[in-house]
């Protein structure tokens, strides 16, 4: 397993620094954040890993930044309408011949294609990402990439995919909440994964890498930390009618709840979390993606503030039940412009 690098470490990359290849990305996504033009959905969001920088468009990773190469994930080329209606994810089957898999999906032989049919696909996949990370200017890059990636969400929409649709949701709550005049809550990261690395004292012997959806300052509680929980409708939260949270649900309300005790809201763990956020932070500074006025802000060491965040319809249910619990609920009313607000 390879040993965990903390975001924010972005020391092989030069960010900031004038021999910087990748700068011009970086500068270019930010400035749509800016720009009062450029609608909602089509703003360029950086967050950073450890040693890469990733810029999301519409739910999906519309680049990757590493330190001598940019990528694309060759996926969002894939479009099910132009293969008889087969998910990416079923080629994999096809390619290991694999029947069982191929059964249980209920896959009609006339409808296979062979390993070397597959390979063929994906290679023409391939082959269209390569001519578009050639482009040379950051301005023709996201030009050409953001139509793959508008073909890639509309499909999802139009499969009624409720987790795309809480993912583009995350991504509005992301570039709408940055600065402290405007909300209750800076973000400061989305999707993080919480590491198998033993060495890392957040890490779960009990979970599988976790995810946490938003990690966000509290401007109004000194710039402590929170840990946000998005839910869009009622399908995985796990609440009954009886307005009670079932226990053992999958990504419910109280798996959530327990995998954040677990980790990095472990008295164990928190502790390390705390201060790995803090590298995030003064880096976002840096790169220009968070605004300068954080620049110089120390998040204090304490253990962050778990929240849940709920749009959709069911709203008064859904705080009844996280009241009844004493969690505390964000209720977002404006899905096009969703200000955290308590």
């Amino acid at each position: 397993m390879m040993a965990y690098v903390k975001r924010g470490n972005l020391e092989k990359l030069n960010i900031g620094s004038n021999d910087s290849r990748w700068d011009k990305y970086i500068k270019f996504a930010n400035a749509t954040i800016d720009n009062p033009s450029v609608p909602i959905d089509e703003k360029l969001d950086v967050h950073l890993r450890g040693n890469s920088v990733h810029i999301y468009y519409k739910g999906g990773r519309i680049l990757e930044i590493k330190r001598n190469a940019l990528n694309l994930d060759y996926n969002y080329f894939y479009s099910k309408k132009e293969h008889q209606n087969i998910p990416r994810t079923w080629m994999r089957y096809m390619f290991d011949n694999d029947q069982e898999e191929l059964r249980k999906r209920n896959i009609s032989p006339e409808k296979c294609l062979s390993p070397s049919e597959v390979k063929r696909v994906w290679e023409e996949l391939q082959e269209k990402r390569d001519m578009l990370l050639a482009m040379k200017t950051p301005e023709e890059y996201f030009k050409e990439a953001a139509k793959i990636m508008d073909e890639w969400s509309r499909a999802l929409l139009d499969d009624s995919d409720i987790k795309h649709e809480e993912r583009l949701l995350q991504q509005r709550i992301s570039v709408c909440n940055r600065h402290m005049e405007e909300t209750d809550f800076i973000v400061l990261d989305i999707e993080f994964a919480v590491t198998n690395d033993k060495s890392v004292s957040y890490h779960s012997e009990k979970y599988l890498h976790p995810r946490f959806d938003i990690i966000a300052l509290q401007p109004r509680k000194n710039f402590r930390l929170a840990v946000i929980e998005l839910k869009k409708g009622m399908g995985a939260t796990g609440l009954k009618g009886n307005g009670i949270f079932s226990q053992g649900v999958k990504s419910g309300v109280l798996d959530h709840i327990a995998k954040f005790e677990d980790t990095i809201g472990s008295a164990r763990g928190y502790r390390e979390f705390v201060q790995e956020m803090d590298e995030v932070l003064s880096m976002k500074v840096q790169c220009g993606v968070l605004p300068v006025e954080l620049m110089g802000i120390k998040i204090p060491v304490e253990k962050p503030d778990f929240y849940l965040a709920y749009a959709g319809s069911g709203m008064e249910h859904f705080k009844g039940a996280c009241e009844s619990i004493g969690q505390p609920c964000i209720c977002i009313t404006d899905e096009r412009q969703p200000f955290l607000k308590l």
